[in-house]
């Protein structure tokens, strides 16, 4: 078992899906969680986290707005008294061709899935440097990178290939001060996010060229934000997990 006792984690996009996984895992993994997403249902994912006995704080968050993500991380330090993990889970996954894609489409997603991992990193950082240490988790894509995916996603494949190149990156800042920062590439999840704008038959492709033969489920995530979260990650950092079912390997 991962231990993440008296450790308090900062989870974005927590309000469902692998970002409700995440609070989840941590808490059961003995980390008290700070649950933030801008949809009602974080309320539950909070008591969710209790019952499996950690402390939890919901807030509702935008990661987009700088004001309230450096309220959400004073108010986590002042319940909690440190942070000592941030998970960037929270993104969105539309689709539009290039042809129909407007501005502010692109805009869209480039500011909530990479703006915003900036955005919850940059705030969290000079607490955990006082703290002498933390550890941060991205959530990337095999769309930003690994395959091309599909031809209606190019601002969703930009934003996560950006997360990957970020992390790489502030890898060298961030070590001297003890912090780690590394990205998860999901492959195909069952997040109810596939299913919303894939057919059918795209589903039971995607599947058939996953080499374990299903999607995988949001906890899967979760346990690897939960290692590299943890202790036995501490000489890890920079890196990219690929937690895919051997997708990207076909």
């Amino acid at each position: 078992m991962i231990d993440l006792t008296n450790k308090t984690a900062l989870v974005t996009g927590a309000g469902g899906g692998i970002g409700a996984a995440t609070a989840k895992v941590l808490a059961e993994n003995g980390a008290d969680v700070v649950i933030t997403d801008i949809v009602d249902s974080i309320e539950q994912v909070a008591a969710d986290v209790e019952n499996r006995g950690g402390a939890a704080l919901a807030h509702e968050m935008d990661v987009t707005d700088e004001a309230a993500v450096d309220d959400v991380v004073e108010a986590a330090q002042t319940e909690f008294g440190s942070i000592d993990i941030l998970a960037n889970v929270a993104g969105i996954f539309p689709t539009h061709t290039l042809e129909e894609m407007t501005k502010d489409d692109w805009r869209t997603v480039i500011d909530i899935n990479l703006n915003g991992t900036f955005n919850c990193t940059s705030a969290v950082y000079p607490v955990m440097k006082e703290q002498g240490g933390g550890r941060i988790v991205n959530i990337s894509s095999a769309a930003g990178g690994q395959i091309g995916w599909s031809g209606d996603l190019s601002h969703y494949a930009a934003s996560k290939g950006g997360v990957l190149g970020f992390t790489r990156s502030a890898a060298l800042d961030l070590a001297s001060d003890g912090i780690s920062i590394n990205a998860i590439i999901p492959g195909l999840i069952d997040t109810g996010a596939p299913q919303a704008v894939a057919t059918e038959e795209e589903l039971e492709a995607g599947i058939q060229m996953t080499p374990v033969g299903r999607m995988g489920e949001p906890e899967e995530v979760a346990n690897a934000v939960a290692f590299l979260g943890s202790d036995a990650a501490s000489y890890v950092t920079g890196a990219a997990l690929v937690v895919d079912g051997g997708y990207t390997k076909v």
